[in-house]
């Protein structure tokens, strides 16, 4: 019984310090969407003069970087145009072949709020 306990509990200790599970075949999946982090959506909003509703319906998935520990890799997507499209979202590999459903992408360092956003493919197709 304590054998099992003590066992989950250093599975737990490696997670934590590892950061996000890991796919099966080794790459980091990240984590399921959220709403975006205010730091980026400041950013779409002041920087890329995006309407302010429209932006903060959007969604987020982030997966660790290898910057650091504090920062995030993250990417934008429309949900409502995700499923539009018949694609499910569920974490960052999941836009992997969908580039055309990345609005914007870039990095995020939590601790301080630095943040770049870069414009991604769906977010040309948009614009024209």
């Amino acid at each position: 019984m304590f054998g099992k306990l003590f066992k989950r509990d250093e599975q737990t200790k490696q997670e934590k310090q590892v950061g996000a599970p890991k796919a099966a075949g080794g790459a980091v999946k990240g984590d399921k969407p959220r709403e975006i982090h205010a730091a980026v959506g400041r950013e779409l909003v002041v920087t890329y003069k995006e309407d302010p509703d429209w932006v903060w319906k959007l969604k987020q998935v982030q997966k660790p970087s290898a910057q650091g520990n504090d920062v995030r890799e993250f990417r934008v997507y429309d949900a409502s145009m995700a499923a539009g499209r018949g694609v499910a979202v569920r974490d960052f590999s999941s836009l992997d072949d969908h580039s055309e459903l990345i609005l914007y992408h870039g990095w995020l360092n939590k601790k301080n709020n630095d943040v770049q956003v870069i414009a991604g493919m769906g977010e040309q197709q948009r614009a024209s």
